[in-house]
């Protein structure tokens, strides 16, 4: 059968990026350091990213800078909606398993070579052959991607699969970016890249900054921004944040809720925010006991007082969440969640029956310097869990370390952050290799949904969280924070997104 044709451009193309290992010359000198007026955008990141290759990090602070860098087929906005980027169009077989992609005609990277098939095809080879497991997982159905002419690309998958669409177009772009093949031949991937949005680098000297401009062969150049150059500064000091955006030396910056609080009388900064989309969970290792017993999990689960976690740690900022955030048009009422509310007493007697009359003593393994309120969020864990029993020793790691971690399941329970990914299966899909064996019936509702009629997907999808509630597997999520941002005089105008995406930088419009 045929898709419907989605026409139109997506307002907010992706940054296209050519890497460079140290710091130039133009905007990267001394004199760019102070925010001008009317050709240049300098905003503010906490996390420097750990590689721009696509299909190599798991990290959200990391797919930040790789947002900044390449473009998808589609792309998929925070309703659920998709639409063409790199392809124009798609048809789909009448088995939903062969799906037909038109290249744009005129598409380049922004050193002027074509973007054709024949990337396309690479781009996704590479995925299947040498992408982390968690890019891998995205696209678990598919089989093979080959070219078929220079501007038609054949994805076959294996299985239906309700969510290859959504999937194809996360505005993470995780394992979904499009590489120049013969670029790729001859450049590091991970330090180099040669992407075909709006933007291409002037430098990047890493843990400092990324300077970009405007890329002459973008596209879609009624998508352009208007202003010429991008920088992007890497302060893992919040407050020096808020200082650099009062002072003017940064234009825009992601605030904390207090940093957000602390600027919200303030006459020169104007804060705006939306709900999220985001999820802030606690990963819980059940390849490892007494983590394997589901009554344990429960119990951790019940013992969580979100509403408190949402006043404390998020300042009011956030929303009690389950794994599909009520912002987004799946999310469901928590009281329809089994181990959502809290009850002490409950979770006191599901440890007791599982053997634990005593309590239990674990292991937070907790990502220091990613944020305040995730530091807030792990003393309040440990505070509320103590009041049933489990007794939490806090772990703080910086990021490499924790990362570690995570990968290798190496931990007890584990403070994470999920992004919006397009396809909400992500948000409730197990990670491999990070936690036990998926429960049968998880992955017999998770092969309902992909494989049902896509019209039942948001239904199967509302099914399985509820499923995934009641084992909690594979993790607990707590709440969904709003997306903030604080803006300097220099910006007239600025919307954040939901997601917490960073394509929206290119509609900021500049003085």
């Amino acid at each position: 059968m045929r898709l419907t044709r989605l026409r139109g451009i997506a307002a907010l193309g992706v940054l296209a990026l050519t890497m460079l290992t140290a710091c130039g010359g133009g905007s990267g000198s001394p004199a760019a350091n102070k925010a001008s007026t009317g050709t240049k955008l300098v905003v503010a990141e906490t996390v420097p990213p750990q590689t721009f290759d696509p299909i190599q990090s798991s990290q959200i602070a990391t797919m930040y800078a790789w947002q900044l860098v390449y473009n998808g087929l589609v792309k998929v906005d925070g309703q659920g909606k998709v639409q063409p980027e790199i392809a124009t169009d798609w048809t789909i077989s009448s088995d939903r398993k062969t799906y037909d992609f038109t290249i744009r005609s005129g598409a380049k990277f922004s050193d002027g070579s074509p973007l054709t098939a024949d990337d396309v095809e690479f781009s996704f080879q590479r995925l299947l052959k040498d992408g982390l497991p968690y890019a891998k997982a995205r696209f678990m159905s598919l089989a093979s991607v080959a070219k078929i002419d220079a501007t038609h690309v054949q994805f076959k998958l294996n299985t239906p699969d309700a969510g290859f669409l959504l999937n194809l177009g996360s505005p993470f772009l995780i394992g979904s970016g499009i590489v120049s093949k013969a670029w790729a031949a001859s450049h590091d991937l991970k330090t180099q890249v040669l992407g075909a949005g709006p933007f291409e680098v002037v430098s990047y000297a890493p843990n400092s900054e990324l300077v970009l401009k405007r890329n002459p062969n973008y596209w879609n150049p009624s998508a352009a921004p208007k202003y010429t150059d991008l920088q992007v500064k890497y302060m893992p000091d919040q407050a020096a944040q808020v200082a650099a955006v009062q002072s003017g030396q940064v234009d825009l910056i992601f605030p904390s809720a207090e940093n957000a609080l602390q600027l919200k009388n303030s006459k020169t900064v104007q804060v705006a925010s939306v709900p999220g989309t985001n999820t802030i969970r606690l990963n819980i290792n059940s390849g490892r006991a007494p983590f394997d017993n589901p009554d344990v999990r429960a119990a951790i689960s019940l013992a969580l007082d979100r509403d408190a976690i949402v006043k404390g740690a998020f300042l009011g900022q956030a929303a009690p969440s389950a794994q599909l955030p009520g912002s987004t048009p799946w999310g469901l009422p928590l009281g329809q969640l089994a181990n959502q509310t809290r009850d002490v007493a409950k979770a006191k007697q599901l440890l007791a029956g599982a053997g634990f009359p005593n309590g239990i003593s674990i292991t937070l393994t907790h990502l220091a310097g990613y944020g305040t309120y995730l530091d807030r969020f792990a003393d309040l864990v440990k505070t509320q869990l103590a009041e049933a029993g489990i007794n939490v020793t806090i772990q703080a790691e910086q990021n490499a370390v924790w990362l570690d971690h995570q990968n290798k399941a190496n931990y007890d329970i584990l403070d994470n952050v999920y992004a919006f990914t397009g396809d909400p299966m992500s948000l409730l899909s197990p990670r491999p290799g990070r936690q036990g064996a998926t429960p049968p019936e998880v992955t017999a509702l998770m092969q309902k949904a992909a494989q049902d009629d896509p019209s039942a997907y948001g239904a199967n999808l509302q099914a399985l969280m509820q499923l995934e509630d009641k084992l909690t597997f594979p993790d607990i999520a707590v709440a969904a924070p709003n997306a903030m941002i604080a803006y300097g005089p220099n910006v007239t105008s600025a919307t954040p997104d939901p997601t917490l995406a960073r394509q929206f930088l290119t509609a900021v419009a500049v003085k």
